[in-house]
């Protein structure tokens, strides 16, 4: 069985769509395809978990800027520690 061609509008609104957050499933649902198709779609596109490649960086730089906060705070916290153990002494 021949499979039925996806038209331009619709891969651009599935494209949409996954860019905006919405789930594959619910998208395959929406718009009629099936969910390998919209896979696939999302997959040509180079789109990965609703997310822009410009959005993907801006996400990694403030989870190192957490994971920087946190070092940070383990420092200050394992000094206090320290002194603690001088003061009982």
């Amino acid at each position: 069985m021949a499979r039925k061609r996806i038209n331009e509008t619709t891969r651009q609104k599935v494209i949409k769509a996954h860019e905006n957050g919405q789930s594959m499933r619910k998208i395959a649902k929406e718009f009629g395809v099936g969910l390998a198709s919209v896979h696939r779609i999302v997959k040509e596109k180079g789109l990965q978990k609703g997310q822009q490649k410009g959005a993907k960086k801006e996400v990694n730089i403030e989870r190192q800027k957490r994971i920087q906060d946190l070092e940070k705070r383990i420092a200050e916290l394992e000094k206090k520690i320290s002194n603690l153990g001088v003061k009982k002494r």
